[in-house]
């Protein structure tokens, strides 16, 4: 249960959120959730760099990223997850309900921060990314519940489940590695939440932030072997 506080937090932001979506969402001015992105995109990037603040080995991180950076994109798991989002909204075809949880369940979930809070969590009992993504769901659901129905509030179900799945399974792996790797893959980890912020802020995608999801692997392997006396990582 200490593993699922953050995840908790995210599910009761979306119903929250939802809340207020329903009951007074449309008196809301449109310029509102441009300028709510950019204000969370500023304390994201700093919750990344706080967490990749202590580099222990810049080596490691540079050679997560290249590398991991290049298996994301050779698996195309950026246009993946876009494509299925979008092919999942096409199939949506009802107003109401189903729409609203369908389309919420999708933003909530198909992207990399909700991975990134959940390992984060998991890991090492904190849960700063997914209190601040709870904000960003919270705000995202208000502006949306007014669109789209009452559905986006039942979105906070299948997102808990998600996350907290999540949560579990890097606790379980938290277990078998620590000390150098956890460290290596926090500091990745730190840095892609600072990339996520820098595409609020720009309100863009500036860095493909899941084709970046490899090095968190990658961090932890080469962690491992330089634990293990591989002196030249």
């Amino acid at each position: 249960m200490n593993h699922l506080v953050g995840v908790i937090f995210n599910g009761i932001g979306i119903i929250v959120g939802s809340v207020i979506g329903i009951v007074w969402g449309r008196r809301l001015h449109p310029s509102f959730r441009e300028q709510a992105l950019r204000l969370i995109g500023v304390i994201v990037i700093l919750i990344g760099f706080k967490m990749a603040w202590f580099l222990p080995d810049p080596v490691n991180t540079l050679l997560s990223l290249v590398i991991g950076g290049w298996l994301g994109s050779v698996a195309q798991l950026e246009m993946r997850l876009e494509r299925f989002g979008h092919w999942a909204e096409a199939r949506v075809k009802r107003q109401g309900f189903a729409k609203g949880f369908i389309a919420a369940t999708l933003i909530f979930n198909v992207g990399a921060m909700a991975i990134l809070g959940a390992i984060q969590e998991g890991m090492t009992g904190r849960y700063t990314i997914l209190a601040t993504k709870a904000v960003l769901d919270g705000t995202t659901a208000m502006l949306l519940t007014s669109v789209v129905g009452w559905g986006v509030v039942v979105a906070a179900i299948p997102t808990v489940i998600y996350e907290g799945s999540l949560s579990l399974l890097a606790h379980g792996v938290a277990q078998i590695l620590h000390g150098a790797p956890m460290q290596d893959a926090t500091v990745v980890g730190g840095l892609m939440i600072a990339a996520i912020g820098v595409n609020f802020i720009l309100d863009r995608t500036v860095i493909k932030i899941a084709d970046l999801l490899p090095a968190l692997v990658v961090s932890a392997v080469l962690g491992w072997l330089k634990l293990n006396g591989w002196a030249f990582l």
